[in-house]
This record gives C-alpha cells, structure tokens and sequence, in this order.
C-alpha cells in the first residue's frame, strides 16, 4: 500500500437535531408529544472528495439527515435506547465507506431536577463483521498460519471455511494456490483493516508489482464488512461466492 492510497478520514457531525416523539407510553394516540434531541457523527475517507469537490465521492448527510427526521418525527418509541439503535442502524446501512459512528439522543426534562436523560452509542465501542479472504501459492500452509495467529491478536475468529486448492487464473504459469475465507469480529472501522491486511502482507514477505495475478506468499482481501459486499471481484471466483454464503448466507451476491 503507498502513501497515496492511504485513507484520509474526516469527521462530519449534525448536532442538535429537534424532533417530537412520542416516548415511553403504552397508548401512545393518547399522550402529547414529546421533544427529543438528536445529534449524530461518523467519519467516512474523504481523499477523493477533497481532491475533487465532487459531491458524488462525498457521503450525502443532507440525506441521512433527513431518513432520521423521516424515522423519528411524530413516531412512538418506548425507549430512547432503541430509538438511539434506530438511528445508529439507519446510518450504518448507508454504506461501507461510512465508519466510527457515533449516536446521542437526548429527552429533556424526564427527570426530576436533571435538565435530560440522554443514551450515547460510541462505533468504537461496537464490534465490525466481515470476511477475509486469504490466497497464497507460495509456501501456504505456513503463510496461512502465520496469518491467521496475525490477524487474531486484534479480531475474534468466529468462522472459517475448509482451506482449498484451486488453480491459477488469468497468469497460470505458476503454481496452483491454497485459498480460503474466515469471518472476524473487530473494533477495527473498514480503512483500519484494510492497512492493518497490507501491513500483514507486507510482513510475510509480499511485494506488489504490476503483475497482480502473479505469484505470492499471502494474499489477504477484506470481502464483506458489516453486510456489506467490498470486493466485486469475487463474482468471478466461484469458490469465493461459496466462501460467503457458507459464512454469511443473508448477503445477496447479485
């Protein structure tokens, strides 16, 4: 990985978000409403955004914003925990490239003598799913386990599939690889993995060259994050797309 494509995360945050709910009443129909304060951050990779000034690489907020007014306005909640979850679940299903959310919501004057109660939902303290890919022709077996111990010093293993044999494509004078996938829980946000898998590479002895179908010692592709499909070329890998529906069966690989 060079300097230039390491990722350049920026922070956006609305705050104080002014809504009325209804919150806590079995018969809702029946109660007035209530206000609840809303503010919400995350951060997402904002190099091509900058570089540009071209709002299609830029993460639209304008419309976050407005699925949240959309979800919580004039609606019910019995808790404000599950309404923060809402929340936290409607930016997080934007999509990959948004990271490190983070969720309060506030309801002022529910207690006596506190100005409010508010829930916080900090994206660092919440576990990211996603599968890993790993591929190696070059001594694989020890490439794999070295990996792996690598890799489990900062994620929770929870799944792997068999490790296969399968032949070159594209360059196929070489020799055949060993390939599999393991499914990880990790505090690590989608940028973070990424550098953290190339400095693994780097570590076992890879060197990228212009060649990316040659030979190597360990090749280590973030899939999947959070439900999310990241790497597109696993559509013409048919040993891949079993990969993901043994490990994650309610992706939808179109």
């Amino acid at each position: 990985m060079s300097f230039e494509s390491i990722p350049k995360l920026s922070a956006v945050k609305v705050e104080n978000l002014r809504l009325r709910a209804y919150i806590g009443f079995l018969d809702w129909e029946k109660e007035k409403l209530q206000d609840v304060v809303i503010s919400f951050s995350f951060k997402y990779d904002t190099r091509l955004a900058s570089e540009t000034d071209d709002v299609t690489h830029a993460v639209d907020y304008k419309k976050i914003n407005k699925r949240i007014i959309q979800l919580v306005d004039n609606k019910p909640f019995q808790l404000i925990e599950n309404l923060a979850e809402q929340i936290y679940s409607l930016i997080q299903n934007t999509g990959p490239e948004v990271q490190e959310i983070d969720v309060q919501v506030e309801k002022p004057r529910a207690l006596r003598f506190a100005d409010n109660v508010m829930v916080n939902i900090y994206g660092r303290d919440r576990y990211n799913t996603a599968i890993i890919a790993l591929g190696s022709n070059i001594d694989p077996e020890e490439n794999f386990k070295k990996a792996l111990s690598l890799i489990s010093q900062w994620g929770l293993i929870t799944k792997r599939t068999e490790f296969i044999t399968t032949k070159p494509l594209k360059f196929i004078e070489q020799d055949d690889f060993l390939n599999g996938a393991i499914l990880i829980a990790t505090k690590k946000n989608l940028s973070e993995l990424q550098v953290e898998l190339r400095q693994i590479e780097a570590l076992l002895g890879r060197v990228r060259s212009a060649n990316k179908n040659a030979p190597r010692q360990i090749d280590l592709d973030v899939t999947t994050f959070n439900g999310f499909l990241i790497d597109k070329e696993i559509k013409e890998l048919p040993f891949m797309i079993d990969f993901v529906k043994l490990l994650q069966p309610e992706i939808v690989i179109g």
